[in-house]
């Protein structure tokens, strides 16, 4: 009767074990969050300069383009929090509570059209501020991690942008405008940035 002899060659289920592990990781396909982020910067990027070259836009106006971004950016902050490896499961759960409130903002901004100056100002101010203070957390805690400074430069202008409309909810329109597209502008800038890091940083992984 033929035995089993242990100690002349591996167990089959061992010997098995090594080409399934190589099949599951070859289905992982290369980390595209770059792509989003880069979506993501060309939209803001795009307000921001529309708002600018559009100085005589009315108040309808802009709470129809602040809107459809905050949805965009929400969307995009709700996918990094569930997809997102590198951090920590609280700022997972900051990223997915920011896409959730800038998404509900930006809804509101749709649906009602007849928002004032000082409304509007108060509540983009207040995401700006707390979406600046997630970023820089993030920052300050993530280590020296690629990315750091654009993600802490971004905590920066949108802390900055944010305090300056709600300390100021009362002034013109035209003062809203000019804020809020320089903002835009230089977010999308400093995102796309981002997003291009991201992307060199996957393609020197996934070469190593």
């Amino acid at each position: 009767m033929a035995t089993y002899d242990s100690s002349r060659s591996d167990p089959p289920r061992a010997r098995h074990a090594a080409p399934e592990t190589d099949f599951v990781a070859d289905r992982q396909g290369p980390d595209r969050s770059w792509v989003i982020m880069l979506v993501g910067a060309i939209i803001t990027f795009g307000f921001g300069l529309v708002v600018v070259v559009w100085p005589h836009a009315t108040l309808t106006v802009i709470a129809i383009l602040i809107g459809i971004q905050l949805l965009a950016f929400g969307l995009i902050r709700l996918i990094a929090g569930f997809t997102a490896s590198d951090e920590g499961g609280g700022m997972r759960a900051a990223y997915v509570v920011l896409g959730l409130l800038g998404m509900l903002v930006g809804l509101y901004f749709i649906r009602h059209l007849s928002v004032t100056v000082a409304l509007l100002a108060i509540l983009v101010g207040l995401y700006w501020v707390i979406h600046g203070v997630v970023d820089l957390i993030v920052a300050a805690t993530a280590g020296p991690v690629p990315g750091r400074w654009v993600r802490a430069l971004i905590g920066l202008i949108s802390l900055a942008a944010g305090l300056i409309v709600m300390f100021k909810p009362n002034e013109s329109l035209k003062f809203l405008l000019v804020v809020l597209g320089v903002y835009l502008m230089l977010f999308g800038l400093l995102l796309a940035v981002w997003a291009f890091q991201t992307r060199r940083l996957g393609a020197h992984a996934g070469s190593a």
